[in-house]
């Protein structure tokens, strides 16, 4: 008998078919590198609702132009400095022969986003941003880890990433879907967390949507009846807007992602899924894409259309909800399992787990 409508085995973005992922990160710079990639090129979309994203070859990915794949996705900290992991990928790739083929040339193509975390930890090692680029180094390592397992909380691109009130990381979730056609699909999202936001509901320790929690994957607490305090934490917030400004950093921040699905989904209907996906950012953070934020999300699917029946208007909305339901749990698993890193906020398990 086929299981359908819940976790994959996993329950991670690697229970989608054709989907690993490999990460590495540096504890002592506090930065990290993520990278998703597979045996053969996705199909590709990407949405961006952020006020201050850090992204490369996004423009490909474009409805209107030609490409619309990617051989991989990074996502990385170190800023702008973190765009330079895509360039070893892109390396690594054209080394495996794997990439787009014109005429005799091979052009991997590696889209990427980036989280800002320069300033997570105070050491000598930080001197050396500018002079030799480290996240080439991890993200060499991150692409020679590809595999259907990895960690969450304070790994790859998740290792500096910091919320308002916690510290941010690295989390994953996954769906399966049975849909009109009879076929069962799988949604998986990985998400770097690295937010404005508050992720809690009010002080904690309930998650903001702590309702979606399936089998305590994030701490057991599940939904709260307290009510909304009203109270706005952010990172950045002035004081003279009389709002919470307990944890006033002078960092950027953003949430980075990628949803994939084996299902055989068009670009089009890939670009509303990642639309849909920034739902799950909107559900678990508050406040969610502010103009400091680089919200981010790429949607990839492992199941070309090619002599496929087309999925139906309801399939597409049932993929969508599941992605944004995804990518909210995988929100929630990055705070709750990472651990602190340099003079990072704490951990959600130092604050409210119970021996």
């Amino acid at each position: 008998m086929k299981r359908y409508s819940g976790p994959g085995p996993k329950n991670l973005i690697t229970d989608v078919i054709g989907v690993q992922v490999g990460h590495a990160e540096d504890m002592m710079i506090g930065t990290g590198v993520t990278v998703i990639s597979g045996d053969k090129p996705f199909s590709t979309a990407v949405d961006v609702r952020g006020g201050g994203p850090g992204t490369r070859e996004t423009d490909m990915l474009s409805l209107e132009n030609s490409i619309g794949r990617s051989d991989a996705i990074v996502l990385s900290g170190g800023s702008a400095y973190g765009l330079d992991a895509c360039s070893e990928v892109q390396d690594l790739l054209r080394q495996d022969k794997k990439g787009y083929e014109l005429g005799k040339a091979i052009i991997p193509l590696v889209p990427g986003a980036v989280i800002f975390d320069l300033n997570i930890n105070e050491n000598p090692h930080v001197n050396e941003v500018g002079k030799h680029s480290p996240w080439r180094k991890l993200a060499n390592k991150a692409y020679n880890s590809l595999s259907k397992n990895f960690k969450q909380g304070s790994y790859g691109a998740g290792c500096g990433a910091t919320t308002a009130t916690l510290k941010g990381g690295q989390g994953s979730s996954s769906w399966v879907q049975k849909l009109s056609n009879e076929e069962e699909y799988t949604i998986g999202a990985l998400v770097i967390n690295n937010a404005v936001g508050n992720p809690l509901l009010n002080e904690g320790p309930h998650f903001l949507s702590g309702f979606l929690e399936i089998a305590n994957e994030f701490g057991g607490y599940g939904a709260s009846s307290e009510n909304y305090d009203h109270i706005l934490r952010a990172k950045r917030v002035p004081s003279s807007l009389g709002l919470s400004n307990t944890f006033n950093d002078i960092a950027s921040n953003t949430v980075i992602a990628v949803i994939a699905t084996d299902a055989p989904v068009t670009r089009a209907n890939l670009k509303r899924m990642a639309m849909m996906a920034h739902d799950g950012i909107a559900k678990s953070l508050s406040p969610a894409h502010t103009p400091m934020d680089g919200d981010t999300i790429f949607a990839i699917s492992s199941n070309e259309v090619i002599n496929k029946e087309i999925l139906e208007s309801t399939d597409i909305l049932a993929l969508g909800a599941r992605a944004s339901d995804c990518l909210a749990r995988a929100c929630n698993k990055a705070i709750y399992e990472a651990i602190k890193v340099g003079k990072s906020k704490p951990s959600w398990k130092s604050l409210f787990e119970v021996e």
